[in-house]
């Protein structure tokens, strides 16, 4: 009899510390907050630039659909101690300025908070890349012919009948920079329209027509695609049917093409190389590109005034 009294007491006993420990669980438990949102930067800078980095704070809300009170706001990077903290985000500016001192990865993030502590910490970051463009871009090219135009510095290769521009276009007032970012445009040239592309030549040059690319440079992918890295990260894809040789001296980077009809914008980086040439064909540009996985140079067709590719320039010799 009285191991049983004793059982019922302990059973008693650890339904009792159970519903207390869940009485306190459910005490201590905070609602939350969301809706923070760091407006996404450039993904590439120069080092030693200052950025400013916004927030978005129209959409936020709390999980139990009350006031949450006054909330203050603090940063990071790479998680590094605190700085720059705001107490009273939603009327007073809570932007941010960082300086990158130094060339590498870097993630920015901001926190919000209640100054009562009485709903949980959120967050939200972005990231950049602080680079020098001078080291950033790395290959190899034999050619040694250098042109200055326009002020900008290019390599120049005679292929057939033609110089040849053995960098994508940049440097001009038309056109738009990869990913927004200024500071990889000598790299990776410009993006232009086809009706841009036919005014953004240098003096002197112009635009290929379809049948001088075709003669001139030939149809192997191979002989035109050149190893490079990018911050130490191969460009192009491996693919064991492509043989990578830059025979033609032509340099080509992997870096896509924009549509700027688009909230996007870019595409295909790391896969496609895209130029324009100067012809039309029924209302749309023609041009010819590289898939990194097809040893063949291709021909496409595209909007002469929303799709925007790469441009190589010629003149005759």
């Amino acid at each position: 009899m009285k191991n049983k009294i004793g059982l019922i007491f302990l059973a008693v006993l650890v339904t009792a510390v159970l519903a207390s420990c869940k009485k306190k669980e459910e005490d201590t438990t905070k609602p939350s907050i969301y809706g923070l949102s760091v407006v996404e930067s450039k993904p590439f800078i120069r080092a030693n630039e200052e950025v400013t980095f916004t927030l978005d704070l129209s959409n936020i809300y709390t999980s139990d659909g009350k006031d949450p009170g006054t909330l203050g706001v603090y940063w990071q990077v790479n998680s590094e101690k605190r700085d720059t903290t705001t107490l009273d985000a939603l009327n007073s500016n809570p932007d941010y300025k960082y300086t990158f001192k130094k060339v590498g990865s870097y993630t920015i993030a901001a926190y919000l908070f209640t100054l009562n502590d009485s709903y949980y910490v959120t967050s939200d970051n972005t990231s950049v890349e602080a680079i020098d463009p001078e080291t950033a871009l790395k290959y190899r090219d034999l050619n040694p012919d250098i042109e200055v135009l326009d002020g900008n510095i290019y390599t120049v290769y005679t292929l057939g009948n033609l110089k040849w521009i053995t960098r994508n276009l940049y440097g001009t007032e038309s056109g738009r920079d990869y990913r927004d970012c200024e500071v990889v445009s000598a790299l990776f040239g410009k993006y232009y329209t086809w009706e841009e592309a036919q005014q953004a030549c240098p003096e002197g040059w112009r635009l290929p027509t379809a049948q001088e690319f075709d003669d001139c440079v030939g149809s192997d992918s191979g002989d035109l695609m050149v190893n490079a890295t990018f911050l130490d990260q191969e460009m192009w894809t491996y693919w064991p049917q492509v043989v990578i040789t830059n025979a033609k001296h032509f340099n080509a980077l992997p870096v896509g093409y924009a549509d700027i009809a688009t909230v996007q914008k870019s595409f295909g980086s790391k896969e496609y190389a895209v130029w324009w040439t100067s012809d039309q064909e029924d209302g749309y540009g023609v041009y010819r590109y590289i898939y990194c996985e097809d040893p063949q140079v291709k021909t496409g067709k595209g909007s002469i005034n929303s799709l925007a590719l790469n441009v190589r320039c010629v003149k005759e010799i």
